[in-house]
């Protein structure tokens, strides 16, 4: 089978139970908007900028070095014990944390439920190894079944404690009991197991990982308080009903990042890596890929810049109508992010996870810098700033560093594939600040007509492969 044959497939049995489980998130979402309030939601919001930081370091490459490495079984267990330990330690750490959290936000009430929030690294921590095995053997099927059992218990539990009055705790609880569920559901399949390994054992493991441990910690690290630089300073100097609207909208740029560049990069990096042990163009096939990211991304934006008012007030009701004026920013970001977040497995496959990292910081005190820079305005003016220094900065860096000089294109490949996206982005954001309706729908009319075009092979060959199926069928 070949290299983009196997790649959709696998997108495609993965893609099924992803988007499945995200259309139901995004139901639930409806349901919970009717029985939590924007405040209820700011309150985990605020914790959920610390619990999501020391996230990043759960898994800190662990998942990489299974797939990346030609070891067998012990190395696989030696992984599983080295990421419980990682999440233990994080655990404690969060349990430190705890007061110090309340007392930045001047409100004690947050101890108790940051203590139990910092439960789910200890029950995350287990299901690490074993999902990484079954993306090395490209089992996507069973991952992405996993996936959408647990995220269905996990709905079903926050729709019930909300239901019953719990308040917040319908947000924290289900968390845990989802990690939960994931590994049980892993394991009775892999049977890897967990055991006490000699400590000499997981100290291999360390030095085998290290690398991407180090660089790829350091760069999420810097990423994450990049991208919660805004929840962090408008949970600070707003209120929790700003955060929570807020946290509304940037929550759409989320669920396309897990929806779209979560689910291709899932079964990127694996895909890669054995296509490129096969002697496979791997540069050519990446930027194919990027165009069908293009496509895809693109009526979700279409969507959030073009009638944001009627999308909230449909799905969330009266009460988050403040999301709206925010919507198309996030918009915009989709369409940029949802393609330049797919590099970091393209750096891991080139083995150039540090210079990965000094991009992540680069491009990390940009963001900040424009995030600080809108909030002494409005919260309106942080969504425009960070979208703002998204394309005019931080697109063009990993462009010239990432494309250019580590991964070898042209600057003509690069140009005839990015430059009318960057055009037509910024033409969208300055339509949008000065409300011109009628120059949304035709930039955005050009902008698909270029994406129809630029893709009309990969778009031929996808139409042959339907085709083909249901012919069988």
């Amino acid at each position: 089978m070949s290299f983009k044959k196997s790649l959709f497939k696998n997108i495609l049995t993965l893609g099924g139970y992803n988007y499945s489980s995200q259309a139901a998130n995004f139901l639930a979402s409806i349901v919970l908007s009717r029985l939590l309030l924007p405040e209820e939601y700011g309150y985990v919001a605020l914790i959920t900028v610390f619990t999501g930081f020391v996230t990043i370091f759960a898994d800190a490459g662990l998942s990489f070095a299974i797939i990346r490495s030609d070891y067998g079984y012990t190395f696989q267990r030696a992984i599983t014990n080295l990421s419980f330990y990682f999440g233990m330690l994080l655990f404690v750490i969060m349990l430190l944390l705890a007061y110090p959290i309340a007392l930045f936000y001047d409100d004690m009430t947050l101890v108790f439920p940051t203590m139990v929030m910092a439960l789910t690294f200890i029950a995350g921590a287990f299901r690490i190894a074993p999902m990484a095995v079954f993306s090395k053997n490209l089992n996507f099927n069973y991952i992405g079944k996993v996936k959408l059992i647990s995220n269905l218990v996990s709905i079903a539990l926050m729709i019930i404690m909300a239901f019953l009055g719990f308040s917040y705790w319908s947000l924290i609880i289900p968390q845990i009991v989802l990690n939960l569920v994931q590994y049980i559901m892993f394991d009775l399949k892999l049977r890897l197991g967990f055991r006490f390994y000699p400590i000499s054992y997981t100290l291999v493991a360390f030095r085998k990982t290290k690398s991407l441990i180090t660089n790829l910690s350091g760069f999420n690290l810097i990423n994450y308080w990049a991208r919660n630089a805004d929840n962090l300073i408008i949970g600070k100097f707003y209120s929790s009903y700003d955060l929570g609207i807020y946290n509304r909208a940037y929550k759409m740029l989320q669920l396309s990042l897990n929806v779209i560049t979560g689910l291709f990069g899932t079964v990127l990096y694996p895909s890669l890596k054995k296509f490129k042990s096969e002697g496979g163009d791997v540069n050519s096939e990446y930027m194919s890929i990027l165009g069908i990211i293009s496509l895809i991304n693109f009526p979700i934006g279409a969507v959030l810049i073009l009638i944001p008012h009627t999308f909230v007030q449909v799905l969330w009701g009266e009460n988050w109508l403040g999301v709206a004026e925010l919507l198309p920013y996030f918009g915009i970001l989709i369409m940029f992010q949802t393609m330049i977040s797919t590099t970091g497995h393209v750096f891991i496959l080139l083995e150039e996870e540090k210079r990965f990292m000094y991009l992540g910081v680069t491009s990390a005190i940009i963001m900040v810098l424009a995030i600080i820079s809108g909030a002494f305005y409005s919260m309106l003016m942080v969504a425009i700033a960070y979208a703002f220094s998204y394309m005019i900065f931080i697109v063009p860096i990993f462009l010239y560093f990432g494309f250019y000089k580590i991964f070898g294109y042209s600057m003509g490949q690069i140009l005839k594939f990015w430059l009318p996206k960057l055009i037509m982005g910024l033409g969208l954001m300055i339509s949008v600040y000065f409300e011109k309706q009628v120059y949304l729908y035709f930039l955005l009319g050009i902008y698909l007509l270029h994406l129809l075009y630029n893709q009309r092979n990969e778009l031929l060959k996808i139409r042959e492969l339907t085709l083909r199926k249901l012919k069988k069928k």
